[in-house]
C-alpha cells in the first residue's frame, strides 16, 4: 500500500473505492492497518486478482454473447497466429447486426483466444465448432464466414469454409 504506483489493477480498484462506499472502507481499514503495522487481509493477491479479471471477463463475454443471441443471426471471423511461446492462438470475433428501434449498427466482438494444437481443416473445424457451441451459438444460424487466405482455411473443398 505504500508504493505509489500500485499497478494497474490495484489502482483502478481504489479509483472505483471513490465511488462505492464497501470499497472505500476496506481500503480504509487496510491503510488505517498498514499504518500501524498490523497485518490484515487485503483479498487482493495476484491469485484473487487474476479470479476478479476471470469473473468479470466471463460476464462481459456473457453480456455480448446474449446480444448476439437476441439478434440471432451472425457472422463469423477466424484467424490463427503462434503468440511468443510458438503456440498457436485462434482469434474468436462474432459479426452481427445490432438493431434498436431505427437505430441500426454493425457490432464486432471480440470472443477471446483459444489454443490450436493441429492445423488440419478437419481440427479446426472441430475447433471452431466447439468454441461455438461453449459460446451458446449455434452455427445453423451462422450467416457469414471470415478467414485468412490460408488454404486451410478458406479452401471451399478441403477448407474450414
Amino acid at each position: 500500500m505504500s508504493s505509489a504506483n500500485k499497478g494497474n489493477f490495484l489502482e483502478l480498484v481504489e479509483l472505483l473505492s471513490n465511488y462505492d462506499p464497501n470499497l472505500k472502507e476496506h481500503f480504509m481499514r487496510l491503510k488505517h492497518a498498514f499504518a500501524c503495522g498490523k497485518r490484515m487481509t487485503s483479498y487482493f493477491s495476484p491469485k484473487i486478482q487474476n479470479k476478479l479479471i476471470c469473473l468479470l471477463g466471463n460476464h462481459v463475454k456473457d453480456k455480448i454473447v446474449a446480444d448476439i443471441k437476441k439478434e440471432k443471426y451472425f457472422g463469423i471471423l477466424f484467424d490463427s497466429t503462434p503468440d511468443v511461446s510458438h503456440t498457436d492462438q485462434m482469434c474468436d470475433v462474432i459479426r452481427y447486426v445490432h438493431i434498436e428501434g431505427d437505430h441500426v449498427e454493425l457490432k464486432e466482438s471480440f470472443l477471446g483466444f483459444f489454443p490450436v494444437a493441429e492445423k488440419t481443416a478437419a481440427e479446426l473445424t472441430e475447433n471452431i465448432l466447439q468454441h461455438l457451441e461453449e459460446d451458446g451459438l449455434d452455427i445453423s444460424l451462422c450467416r457469414g464466414q471470415g478467414y485468412d487466405n490460408a488454404a486451410t482455411m478458406a479452401g471451399i473443398h478441403g477448407g474450414v469454409q
